[in-house]
């Protein structure tokens, strides 16, 4: 797109971020344009001014383009681990406390599938008789859509989870669609809502659970930071809300507390206002725990590896007029030369300059790691966790301690907490790909492998989340790698399919 359209659309980009938080970036470009000439050739008008003279004014019309350039790609029982957490964990507090209806809203619901699916999970656990202890809205800013979901009408694309649903709960027809019962289409309440105006409608207040998934990843963070407080205000106290893995981190911001389930991640409204958010004291520095030999454990089947060898002897090390920056560099520089010894003392030189330079312990962990200092590295990484308990790197790092200790559960956990700070991090992924696909849970590793690869092909190598990584492969081999197990799982699944 050249300059001068991108000139042209700035006053429609500035006039939907006003009306509904929704902003372009520069990928997002041609689907605005597109749209905007779509309701030029409409309206039959000459250009771009006269079209932005009647949306401006006209609310119905802004309505109509934000119909054309919103994207509501969902289907049933997206991430369902929420819906697990909702309905084993999360319900039975709600209903041994409250007397009259639970209220759940689905902020953000496109074609409706996520409030189906929390109704459907409802009734799954509890039976039919659930239905008179819920209230269940859907809410989006898309007219279009919620005529969709009021309809119930589905097409296969909407079933990619937990297909036994199908027959339990729709009717196929002749259209080869799918129709959700009208017992349970009348349980759910749809409306067009917008999350960035105020006040909201009273059928959406007082809300004792929210899902607010896949939804301000349109919005800049001005934006999601004054619709999460929003949203907050609709809660009851206790109420929770849940995101996508991928967005909860970033509304971690004193608004509500985040709170850890398992391996789920969500929002919790406490009586106390930013009660579980404040910061721990820093404490003071930990010396470093006496270490007896390591056994060494069994190889690790990853391709990418931390190498091993290391130095016995360290050199007394004497700094004057201290630059922590050029230290940091020089411990770097030792570690990545196998000079281990030397690296570990230049960083107990530099935290005793700089007690609060958390990239240095992350160091040191990974330098005890390749010295197979296994427990000293857990040690350090507590370390940073008492200092900063949402530190990817730490958090990280005992990913990778756990796994070389074939410690699964405890790895895969640190490794979906790693996601949920950064989602972006491909080395998690990778790690978590490999641990399925030794469980033998090829679906988690093809998803795992395909999300490596992604992550590698568009944002490079370099995103790995480590300060320290000797990395043993390019990108180009690890994309290889990633490709040659995703034909290889591709081909178990096709083998088990026609067996």
């Amino acid at each position: 797109m050249t300059n001068t359209g991108v000139d042209m659309l700035m006053p429609f980009r500035t006039l939907i971020r006003q009306k509904c938080g929704v902003t372009f970036k520069n990928d997002g470009l041609h689907a605005l344009e597109s749209a905007i000439g779509k309701r030029i050739a409409s309206l039959q008008l000459p250009g771009h001014d006269e079209y932005l003279k009647i949306v401006s004014r006209d609310e119905e019309e802004i309505h109509l383009l934000i119909d054309l350039i919103t994207v509501n790609e969902t289907y049933f029982f997206r991430e369902k681990q929420h819906f697990d957490l909702l309905c084993d964990t999360i319900m039975p507090q709600i209903l041994a406390g409250k007397k009259d209806k639970i209220r759940i809203l689905s902020a953000g619901c496109s074609t409706g599938e996520e409030p189906f699916s929390i109704l459907i999970a409802l009734i799954e656990k509890y039976g039919m008789g659930i239905k008179a202890r819920v209230e269940i809205h859907g809410v989006d800013i898309d007219t279009n859509v919620i005529e969709t979901a009021k309809k119930g009408r589905y097409g296969k694309n909407s079933f990619r989870n937990d297909e036994h649903i199908l027959l339990k709960y729709f009717e196929k027809h002749r259209d080869h669609h799918y129709h959700l019962s009208s017992q349970l289409r009348e349980c759910v309440t749809f409306n067009v809502c917008n999350l960035l105006t105020q006040p909201f409608p009273p059928f959406i207040r007082n809300m004792d659970v929210i899902f607010y998934r896949n939804v301000s990843i349109y919005f800049d963070r001005e934006t999601q930071q004054a619709i999460f407080q929003n949203l907050s205000n609709l809660l009851n106290p206790d109420g929770r809300i849940f995101l996508s893995s991928t967005e909860t981190y970033y509304h971690n911001v004193g608004i509500l507390s985040l709170k850890q389930c398992g391996d789920i991640f969500l929002y919790h409204k406490n009586s106390v206002a930013g009660a579980g958010y404040a910061k721990k004291p820093m404490p003071a520095p930990l010396p470093t725990p006496a270490v007896a030999p390591v056994v060494a454990t069994k190889p690790s089947p990853a391709q990418v590896v931390l190498n091993t060898n290391q130095v016995q002897t360290a050199p007394k090390l004497v700094v004057k007029n201290q630059d922590v920056a050029a230290l940091f560099e020089s411990a770097l520089a030792d570690a990545e030369q196998k000079r281990y010894a030397s690296a570990i003392a230049r960083i107990d030189e530099l935290l005793r300059i700089d007690v609060a330079m958390l990239k240095a312990y992350a160091l040191k962990a990974g330098v005890l790691i390749n010295q197979e200092k296994i427990d000293a590295a857990r040690a350090v990484c507590h370390e940073i966790l008492a200092r900063d308990e949402w530190n990817l790197e730490a958090h990280l790092l005992l990913g990778v301690i756990a796994r070389v200790k074939d410690e699964h559960d405890e790895a895969k956990k640190m490794f979906k907490t790693v996601l949920y700070i950064r989602s972006t991090c491909w080395l998690p992924h990778y790690y978590l790909a490999e641990i399925y696909h030794a469980e033998h849970d090829f679906a988690g590793a093809y998803r795992e492998y395909g999300s490596t690869l992604k992550l590698l092909e568009t944002r490079g190598v370099r995103d790995h989340g480590l300060t320290y990584f000797p990395l043993s492969f390019h990108a180009e081999q690890l994309i290889h790698l990633c490709r040659h197990h995703m034909n290889k799982i591709g081909g178990l699944h096709k083998k088990a399919g026609n067996s």
